[in-house]
């Protein structure tokens, strides 16, 4: 059966592949939403004890052949949609998958912050619809830690307070092992590593090409990505004991990203600011009963939360880079006096992301190009925070030569847009809710055909049709 699928399947085009993902799409995620109805069903009416079960996850591993693990997953499924039906309506309407309905059953199981999850369900539902894995994770976290800001917090303590390290040899070989430690930390070692890690990568580069010249990519690399990662951290070690020649090592710098209201918090918390009246009211950016958890950010560049406490600890040992969304110390428009961005302006554009903002790249924003949003010489678009979007070479490139435009929904958040008009997003979610309600300019097709009909020429499976195209 699976070799006749696959012949079937060769024969279709990009757009008929797609549309066959997404209808399997459909019947998996309706497959998901019927697996934990039942299961709220045989939960409720204790059905599991007719197959002498104790619990309804006994009966799952008997009849799925699942392990424990993906038992307990549809376990808390079914309880999350059994409360929740709008969210159970999602699923079955194939808007959002199971991974990210196990994130929010994960966030109404926390024993804290799951006493507030209905009450902000709807938003984290549109969330769910809107963001990539990944980022909804980091949302869900921002939800946890805002309705509990000190348990959300106590596995970090754990980690911190039962940190260890050791380097054993046995038979001629090395064994390194770390364990804990707090965020901060976590991404300092991490950023030296990679750092290290690098270096060695253009050792090998600069190797390879002192000896093949300028047929260097035809060969290898002297060393394997693995060799080259042990040679990093030996590379580490030594220079711990090599004093440099100037007597100063660079420090590394760990950005931490936090809004003024929860640094104004933390400041008067620790009695660090006089605020008279509501605390509220002196946030720049104010609150509201419900706050959006992606509003609130108190976290690393690379995405991992960290206490407010922690991260005033920072601020006063000044071991950081404190970036403090729309902070007026961090140069973020210079208008139309530059075409690229650099220096602070391209720092912080860079940490408006976690990482590459076309959607499924994982590469980190910080190895990213700066690209502007509304083209800098086309569309007289600014080099400046609001117009940029961090972007891996491969992608950047890509964008360009595809002709796709980026365009910020309400949230903020970059959706790339074809020229046809249509929004590069997940199979069957919704188009998002654009900031700018202005309707988007248009050019005649017969312009956009005329520069790019030669690159469709080169790509027989292309299909031109003649319309109008709406440029976002």
């Amino acid at each position: 059966m699976f070799p006749t699928m696959i012949n079937e399947l060769a024969a279709h085009s990009m757009a008929e592949l797609d549309d066959a993902l997404a209808a399997a799409k459909r019947r998996r995620d309706e497959a998901d939403m019927t697996i934990a109805a039942i299961t709220a069903v045989v939960e409720q009416r204790q059905l599991h004890h007719e197959h002498g079960h104790r619990a309804v996850t006994g009966y799952l591993k008997q009849q799925l052949n699942c392990p424990s693990a993906e038992a307990r997953r549809i376990k808390r499924r079914s309880r999350l949609l059994n409360h929740h039906p709008e969210i159970g309506d999602l699923l079955g309407a194939s808007r959002i998958g199971a991974a990210q309905v196990d994130l929010l059953a994960d966030a109404q199981q926390h024993r804290v912050a799951g006493e507030r999850f209905a009450e902000f369900a709807p938003l984290l539902c549109e969330q769910a619809e809107t963001l990539e894995y990944a980022d909804l994770r980091i949302a869900v976290d921002h939800f946890i830690s805002c309705a509990d800001p000190d348990g959300s917090f106590d596995d970090h303590e754990f980690h911190e307070q039962h940190r260890t390290a050791s380097v054993t040899e046995t038979g001629g070989a090395v064994s390194v092992h770390a364990n804990g430690g707090d965020p901060i930390q976590a991404v300092e070692m991490k950023t030296i590593f990679d750092r290290a890690v690098e270096a060695e990568f253009r050792k090998d580069c600069d190797a390879r090409r002192a000896l093949h010249g300028d047929n260097a990519l035809a060969h290898p690399l002297p060393r394997t990505s693995e060799q080259r990662t042990f040679d990093a951290l030996h590379q580490i070690f030594v220079d711990s004991v090599t004093a440099p020649a100037d007597g100063k090592r660079p420090e590394p710098l760990v950005n931490i990203i936090i809004d003024p209201t929860t640094a104004l918090e933390a400041l008067a918390r620790h009695g660090l600011l006089d605020v008279d009246g509501d605390l509220d009211n002196a946030a720049p950016t104010g609150r509201t009963d419900l706050i959006d958890p992606t509003s609130r950010r108190c976290a690393t560049s690379t995405g991992t939360a960290v206490h407010p406490d922690v991260a005033l600890r920072a601020m006063i040992r000044g071991s950081i880079r404190r970036v403090v969304v729309d902070a007026h110390d961090v140069v973020i428009n210079l208008g139309r006096t530059r075409r690229l961005f650099t220096g602070n302006a391209r720092r912080a554009a860079q940490l408006l992301a976690v990482r590459c903002t076309h959607r499924g790249c994982d590469i980190p924003a910080e190895f990213c190009d700066v690209d502007h949003l509304d083209e800098w010489a086309r569309d007289r678009g600014g080099t400046d925070q609001h117009n940029s979007a961090p972007q891996c070479p491969a992608h950047d490139q890509s964008k360009h030569r595809r002709q796709l435009r980026g365009r910020r929904d309400r949230y903020g958040r970059i959706h790339l847009v074809k020229p046809d008009g249509t929004v590069i997003k997940p199979l069957n979610a919704r188009d998002p809710v654009w900031a700018d309600p202005d309707p988007p300019s248009t050019i005649p097709w017969d312009d956009w055909v005329r520069e790019h009909a030669p690159n469709a020429a080169r790509h027989p499976g292309w299909t031109i049709t003649v319309h109008d195209v709406r440029v976002c």
